[in-house]
């Protein structure tokens, strides 16, 4: 059986919940993540993608998540910060046409709204496993939303000739916090505001079975959840047209409420994260 995996957006507590529904699959299906025929990583989930086609342990990821920066890595940050070019300017108007009808939706719209983030992504290039990769992995995708006119570019299978982590930071580079990751000239942003998991790119591939950690398709009535949950629904859909068995992992109520002020103000709360995934994966593979 070939296995395509979705890890998709969700920030810090993401990495984290994503490290328990890869545990639970390997410890109880016996489903080798790094072994996936394909992976599609959005944002948070794309570092966790890399990892994985780095053939590292998801016990990397956990660690990584779960611990505080070293006072050297704080400066650093604050020393970017303070030298940053800050404007309130709205990132990019042409977003914006998409909230009319035959648009992609308001989150495109109100992304396009924000001014672009402070916060650098290049940090993201120290992540485990990204100075592994001397080419692009075959089997790894990682969505990003072109700023300029909300066109999602699909890195590993529309272009293999940018290096993995700066893909990621493109994918990771969430308006209004994140600076937008500028390639070649063209401006790419957080491929979360368009969709938190991108599922249905694996319909036109020959897996037959996909697992979907979903942590932004949360039970939340803010805009960005409830536009995940849309987009999920109507992406199983699709791919269950297309035959392929589909198993979706989300958090629950609990799950949300453990994750509350991770990591800044909560930072102890990653082992409850975890908990939680591997509960909502057993869950999952239980009523498929």
């Amino acid at each position: 059986m070939k296995v395509g995996l979705v890890l998709g957006a969700g920030g810090a507590t993401a990495w984290v919940f994503h490290t328990g529904v890869l545990r639970t699959l390997q410890d109880e299906r016996g489903l080798d993540p790094a072994g996936a025929e394909m992976i599609v990583g959005t944002s948070a989930g794309a570092s966790v993608a890399a990892t994985l086609r780095a053939g590292l342990s998801i016990d990397e990821v956990f660690r990584t998540a779960t611990r505080p920066p070293e006072r050297e890595e704080q400066q650093a940050m604050l020393t970017e910060l303070r030298t940053a070019r800050k404007t309130l300017r709205p990132l990019s108007f042409g977003l914006t046409r998409h909230v009319l009808p035959g648009g992609r939706g308001a989150t495109l719209a109100v992304a396009g709204l924000l001014p672009p983030g402070w916060f650098p992504t290049d940090w993201l290039a120290t992540f485990p496993g990204m100075d592994r990769f001397d080419r692009w992995p075959d089997g790894l995708w990682v969505p990003a939303v072109r700023a300029a006119d909300g066109e999602v570019v699909v890195f590993g299978r529309d272009r293999v000739d940018v290096p993995v982590h700066v893909a990621v930071e493109a994918s990771s580079a969430v308006p209004g916090m994140f600076r937008p990751r500028v390639i070649d000239g063209v401006t790419y942003i957080d491929g979360g505001v368009a969709s938190s998991t991108h599922a249905d790119l694996l319909v036109d591939t020959d897996v037959d079975l996909v697992v979907v950690s979903a942590p932004m398709s949360k039970p939340s009535r803010r805009l960005f959840a409830r536009n995940a949950r849309q987009r999920l629904s109507a992406e199983v859909a699709t791919l269950r047209r297309a035959g392929i068995e589909t198993i979706v992992v989300q958090p629950s109520v609990a799950a949300v409420e453990a994750a509350r002020g991770f990591p800044r103000r909560n930072p102890e709360a990653g082992t409850a994260i975890l908990g939680h995934a591997v509960e909502a994966t057993q869950v999952a593979l239980a009523s498929a």
